[in-house]
């Protein structure tokens, strides 16, 4: 397999210094560099890293989201601050030098939320990457297939898991992509509020001054500012006219003439009063229904937000309650193997038991058949020499050589068979006879030393079997052992995530907990299935070994009933022949 080697930079602008806010996030110029090892296929250590690195994406985009909460809030903060302003009649220069570092704030807030586009653009473009690479290693894994048939089960498995592990990395991608327009929505929100305020200051400025040259004038003033100074001025030529035009009239026109004035210029004051009221009034209704309609697409949003704690709590309850079935099934099932196992362990030890039996007994039958061939040897070699004997004329007694020849057969016979009725015993003297009979007897000795032979490789056979079955059941109590405790980690595990927390920085762990805790249970699942498999085989090995013993032992009793049927039939076929003959035939 080729280096998967994941290379990604972050270049970004360290902008702690225009972020004001308490979370101080130190962003780094240029980052991380991950080289993973070769022999990875489908690793838990690749999948662990995406993990922590979708955390940890999960965890800026909410330092992100609060940033922009608390700069909305600096926002109308500052626009309260220019609204009281305005109430109380300060300065227009202050106002606009306060709108100016207003607009230049929002002009950075602006680049950073692109900065932080082009970096979830990257994380996409990363993600995209990744699953690349995994669709290639996949292909790989289907080649690799043709070449090792007997790890196809095996790699289909972590082809499913890993199939499971990319749909939970593409919901993550999705929920993070929903995150991202949310922010893209803030952003436009912001825009449209920089144009609103760039559309008030047009309206006190005009539309074709340049907010540029106002800041470098020092003594620019707004329209209000000029119109209040040129009614000022009006009111100072006025004043001079009626001097001038006074020392024609009398001093009552003069006296008229100024409570006129006077109560034009109170009316005039009144109506600007009354203006500015009700421009004041306007802004605030202005505000009020703005903090309403901020306040019914946060109720909304949180609704939102409860309905799916809501929705999630009811599946981890689901959830827990399949895992606790699941818990309770496998339980049951390791109780049930267990049990089988014993049964099969106290099967093997009896079988093998009778198997030493009957092979002991095996041996004794053939230590006596070796005896009695011994004692049939002798007997024959005695005969040779009374037959020389006889040749040479040392000839005892008729009736010495009766008694012998009565005598012999008679112990010879029961000796050989102690079930054969008194009625078949013979004058068996010739030497003819117990050369057969040896002679059978040798093939018949040779013929259970080969089935001996047989029946100590099977027995060597036997042994193995049961030494690899005892390794095999030694590990499977192992791994029931090892089984037992994950399950009793899981129990805990579900025992402390019942109390849930239904908190906004919380869901995330949780659910990849509960994530977690799905995949231990499928793999628990495969692993008792690969043990059941295992269960029906050694059964089919023990039914195939019982079936070659009982065959073993037909065939066996087969031989020794042939062996009888030989021996009686050579003792009853033989007749007596002369005293002068002489057997020709060797042992």
């Amino acid at each position: 397999m080729s280096k998967s080697e994941i290379i990604y930079k972050t270049l970004q602008n360290e902008t702690n210094n225009s972020l004001e806010f308490e979370a101080m996030i130190p962003w780094i110029k240029e980052l991380t560099e991950e080289n993973l090892p070769d022999h990875i296929i489908f690793p838990k250590e690749l999948n662990l890293f995406l993990r922590n690195r979708i955390q940890d994406l999960i965890t800026e985009n909410g330092c992100l989201r609060r940033t922009l909460e608390e700069m909305e809030d600096k926002i109308k903060k500052k626009k309260g601050i220019t609204e009281t302003a305005q109430i109380l009649g300060k300065p227009n220069e202050i106002a606009a030098a306060k709108i100016i570092e207003l607009s230049k704030r929002c002009r950075e807030q602006i680049a950073e939320i692109e900065v932080l586009k082009s970096k979830c653009k990257n994380l996409e473009v990363h993600i995209t990457n990744k699953e690349t690479e995994l669709e290639n290693e996949r292909h790989e894994s289907r080649r690799l297939k043709t070449d090792a048939s007997s790890q196809e089960s095996t790699k289909n498995n972590q082809l499913k898991e890993d199939e499971d592990r990319v749909k939970q990395l593409v919901e993550k991608l999705q929920q993070t992509q929903i995150k991202l327009y949310e922010t893209k929505n803030t952003c436009a929100s912001l825009k449209q509020e920089i144009n609103k305020l760039h559309k008030l200051l047009y309206s006190e400025i005009g539309e074709n001054v340049n907010l540029s040259n106002l800041l470098n004038q020092s003594g620019w003033r707004g329209r209000a500012e000029q119109i209040y100074l040129l009614q000022q001025k009006i009111t100072e030529l006025q004043s001079r006219l009626s001097e001038y035009e006074g020392t024609q009239k009398t001093s009552i026109e003069r006296k008229n003439l100024e409570n006129l004035r006077n109560v034009e210029k109170e009316r005039r004051r009144q109506i600007e009063d009354s203006a500015k009221q009700l421009r004041q009034t306007e802004v605030v209704i202005e505000g009020y229904k703005r903090k309403l309609e901020a306040s019914k697409a946060r109720i909304k949003v949180l609704e939102h937000e409860l309905n799916v704690a809501k929705g999630n709590i009811a599946s981890l309850n689901e959830k827990r309650s399949h895992d606790d079935h699941l818990i309770e099934t496998l339980n049951n099932r390791l109780k049930i193997t267990e049990i089988k196992h014993e049964e099969r362990e106290t099967d093997m030890k009896n079988r093998a038991e009778k198997i030493e039996r009957e092979c002991t007994n095996l041996k004794n039958d053939l230590q006596a058949a070796q005896l009695q061939i011994d004692r049939l040897r002798r007997r024959l070699e005695e005969r040779e020499i009374e037959i020389d004997k006889l040749r040479n004329g040392t000839v005892p007694n008729i009736w010495e050589i009766k008694s012998r020849k009565i005598t012999q057969p008679e112990e010879f016979l029961n000796n050989l068979n102690h079930n054969s009725s008194p009625h078949s015993v013979r004058s068996t003297c010739e030497p003819n006879e117990y050369v057969i009979l040896a002679l059978a007897a040798e093939a018949e000795r040779e013929r259970l030393l080969k089935l001996i032979t047989i029946l100590n490789r099977r027995l060597d056979k036997e042994r193995n079997d049961t030494d690899i079955l005892s390794d095999t059941l030694r590990n499977e109590k192992k791994k029931s052992a090892k089984l037992e405790l994950k399950i009793r980690k899981l129990e805990t595990e579900r025992i402390g995530i019942v109390k849930i927390d239904t908190g906004y920085r919380t869901k995330l762990p949780k659910l990849l907990k509960a994530s977690d805790k799905q995949m231990d249970v499928e793999q628990m699942r495969l692993k008792m299935e690969l043990l059941q498999e295992e269960c029906l085989a050694l059964k089919t090995r023990l039914d195939t070994v019982q079936q070659e013993k009982a065959t073993d032992l037909a065939t066996y009793k087969q031989m020794l009933e042939q062996v009888r049927k030989i021996f009686h039939e050579a003792c009853r076929s033989n007749p007596l022949p002369p005293i002068g003959s002489r057997s020709t035939i060797t042992v």
